[in-house]
């Protein structure tokens, strides 16, 4: 698929409210997104998954391999019972990875940065926003946070979500363990 028919099929999602099956050259399978804005480098979307919205995810357009509007039964009950209701545009700036982390420091939540490719992921906020990278302060799979900053480079990003109900959870056991 040309990068701008992926755009037009993004446009369209966002302009009717409609789900878009999305393929990544990272992951075999699809992912389920809302789109909520779209640029030549970016997606912003809502990820859909049995009927929930779970958070909001930036990923690559380079990254997209193809993308079609989901219209099926699922489709239909997310209309019927509310949950394309609940898609909202977050306020982030998706202009590029500095304007996405600066926006995202607005906002009061862990941050959960995947690298697929490697296979790499971490979580917790970010300390230091730079030209071409950023330091990020993450935690463990048992809530202890790490000493050291951890240094991520911008290419090395697949795609960066806040709002899941992951983070969520996490974010209220650690303040309230502190």
């Amino acid at each position: 698929m040309k990068k701008q028919d992926k755009i037009d099929v993004l446009l369209k999602g966002i302009e009717e409210t409609s789900i878009c099956r999305c393929y990544f050259s990272y992951d075999q399978n699809y992912f389920y997104y809302y789109p909520n804005a779209v640029n030549d480098k970016f997606v912003l979307g809502q990820e859909e998954d049995d009927f929930l919205l779970d958070g909001y995810s930036i990923r690559r357009i380079t990254h997209l391999k193809k993308v079609e509007i989901k219209d099926d039964k699922c489709h239909e009950i997310n209309r019927l019972f509310g949950i394309a209701g609940q898609v909202a545009h977050p306020g982030i700036d998706i202009s590029s990875w500095c304007s996405i982390f600066e926006s995202l420091s607005q906002v009061d939540t862990y941050i959960q940065i995947e690298d697929a490719f490697n296979e790499q992921f971490a979580i917790g906020v970010v300390e230091k926003i730079l030209k071409d990278r950023i330091y990020f302060r993450q935690f463990d799979a048992n809530g202890v946070w790490d000493e050291d900053g951890l240094e991520i480079r911008y290419s090395q990003i697949t795609s960066v979500s806040w709002g899941t109900r992951y983070a969520q959870y996490w974010k209220r056991y650690l303040e309230s363990h502190a």
